[in-house]
């Protein structure tokens, strides 16, 4: 199971309803998606559970991101924010790491963290971040089926041993 592998199990709700079923089903962490982070009633509705949360923000603008942190803050909430670049798979000249030094130095007591969807055969991303101070890490990881091959920014159970093992040599 994920808690006895030691994760943590978090859901990403797109409505407010399934907000509901996030804390029927026991989900430790609410993550917020970049395509929703300025979705202001699932937001309401997300602050009003005690569970920590995480906010994806690509796509997201300064002042946006502001004001989630202050309507966060103002509420007492546990909370993170993971750079992220919204680009399946993400190409690394487009990954702007350099956004985590900005997102840490501008909200210095909030915990930064890095949604990573480069190449998943790609574990060079992660030492990178983790060095600019990220604390927070979400990777996409899949299963292929009969049906359904898995997609370019997915990792396998196999990449995801590689990738976790880069970063803890990084540690």
């Amino acid at each position: 199971s994920i808690k006895k592998n030691k994760f943590i199990p978090i859901c990403t709700p797109f409505d407010e309803k399934s907000v509901d079923n996030v804390v029927k089903h026991n989900f430790e962490i609410i993550k917020i998606a970049s395509c929703s982070f300025n979705d202001w009633p699932l937001i309401e509705k997300i602050s009003s559970v005690n569970k920590p949360i995480i906010a994806s923000t690509a796509g997201a603008s300064l002042e946006e991101i502001e004001r989630i942190v202050r309507f966060f803050k103002n509420r007492s909430k546990n909370f993170a924010l993971m750079h992220c670049v919204a680009e399946y798979p993400t190409n690394d000249k487009n990954l702007n790491l350099n956004r985590l030094k900005y997102l840490i130095s501008k909200f210095p007591d909030v915990k930064i963290g890095y949604s990573t969807h480069e190449n998943p055969k790609d574990n060079s991303i992660v030492p990178l971040a983790i060095a600019m101070g990220a604390q927070v890490f979400e990777k996409h990881v899949g299963l292929p089926t009969s049906k359904y091959k898995l997609n370019k920014y997915s990792a396998s159970p196999k990449d995801v041993d590689n990738w976790l093992n880069s970063a803890k040599i990084s540690y």
